[in-house]
């Protein structure tokens, strides 16, 4: 009798957290479509394939289903490492070798189909699995946090703080214990527990895909040379914010602060003599800009394809400018100079002096 209602309460559970995820892929798959969007949904039919792989009813499936749904719920991990890079790096792009990682997960989970190898055993693959998973999640918490400080929107802050940690070090979690236990079945409750923490996410993310539509949207591209505040304000600014917008394009374009390395949005202002939530409302709100950094590297790059346009400047070497500017490295300036003109510096330099 408790198996019985063990194993009912098990389907409710996971049925539900189906219909629901089935509701949020079909919102998803709706145009217009865009990177983050498909990758959310990977996601979602990744936790989908997750939950049917632990159900009873994965035996009585064909085998070329039940390899696919084990294959989706191997690649869970990677498939949250790449959908948090797109909703919170307004700078992602799809590279051909962010698909790496799924398929090395992919590719584990199918070796351990078979038996494993002379030389690793299935507990051996499964470990090297758990550990590849975890460094991807580690290293996914690590970016959400570096751009904390950055980030302009005031719902993606709060989902750096909550959200993204939290789904992520409940990963980790789960991660540990189908370590812990490995090839043993793990018992009814903890399985029942894992599927009530699936549910309260799956919850979440159905009352709030709106919002969460609307951090996933395409940005229109930044323009290569930086506007005066003043011109792309909103007309219906008070004058306080006015005020404040003024001091602003003075701290940039007379007093030019974005030439100062590593200057922080509490820097900045402390300077202006504001606080840092309304200087992050001022800057995305009246130019529309979403990431601090980018907000400096508009007037960087500027400066730079003045200097690297100049004749006078032609033996000046790349590296100079860059800190001149105001990067700390090469690396970083290379790519946002890409980012922004669509060529290296260097290409950026021959075209021009021609």
């Amino acid at each position: 009798m408790a198996d019985a209602l063990g194993a009912s309460i098990d389907l409710m559970l996971r049925g539900g957290c189906l219909g629901l995820l089935l509701l949020v892929g079909l919102r998803l798959a709706a145009p217009p479509p865009a990177v983050s969007k498909r990758l959310c949904l990977l996601l979602v039919l990744s936790i989908a394939g997750y939950l049917f792989a632990g159900s009873s009813l994965l035996p009585a499936l064909p085998w070329p289903l039940q390899v696919s749904l084990i294959l989706l719920a191997t690649i869970a991990p990677a498939c949250f490492w790449l959908f948090a890079q797109a909703l919170f790096d307004d700078a992602f792009t799809w590279r051909g070798y962010l698909w790496l990682p799924l398929l090395a997960l992919a590719g584990l989970s199918v070796l351990m189909q078979c038996g494993g190898l002379p030389w690793l055993s299935v507990a051996q693959l499964a470990v090297v699995q758990h550990v590849l998973a975890g460094g991807l999640i580690c290293h996914v918490l690590w970016l959400i946090w570096r751009g904390q400080g950055a980030d302009l929107l005031e719902q993606r802050r709060h989902l750096r703080l909550w959200l993204g940690p939290g789904v992520g070090m409940y990963i980790l979690l789960v991660l540990l214990v189908e370590l812990g236990y490995g090839q043993n079945p793990e018992p009814p409750w903890l399985e029942r527990l894992n599927l009530v923490g699936i549910g309260l996410v799956t919850l979440w993310l159905s009352l709030r895909l709106e919002a969460l539509l609307a951090l996933l949207s395409p940005v229109a591209a930044s323009a290569a040379r930086p506007e005066s505040a003043a011109t792309v304000a909103e007309p219906a600014l008070t004058a306080e914010e006015q005020a404040a917008l003024q001091r602003l394009q003075c701290a940039m374009d007379d007093e030019q602060l974005w030439a100062r390395a590593n200057l922080s949005l509490a820097d900045l202002a402390s300077h202006l003599g504001m606080p840092d939530y309304r200087l992050r409302q001022l800057i995305n709100g009246a130019l529309g800009q979403r990431n601090f950094n980018s907000y400096l590297n508009q007037f960087r790059i500027a400066a730079a394809c003045t200097q690297l346009a100049d004749p006078a400047r032609q033996r000046l070497p790349i590296l100079t400018i860059a800190l001149d500017v105001g990067f700390a490295s090469i690396g970083p300036f290379n790519r946002a100079f890409k980012a922004q003109q669509g060529m290296t510096p260097s290409e950026f330099r021959q075209n021009n002096l021609i």
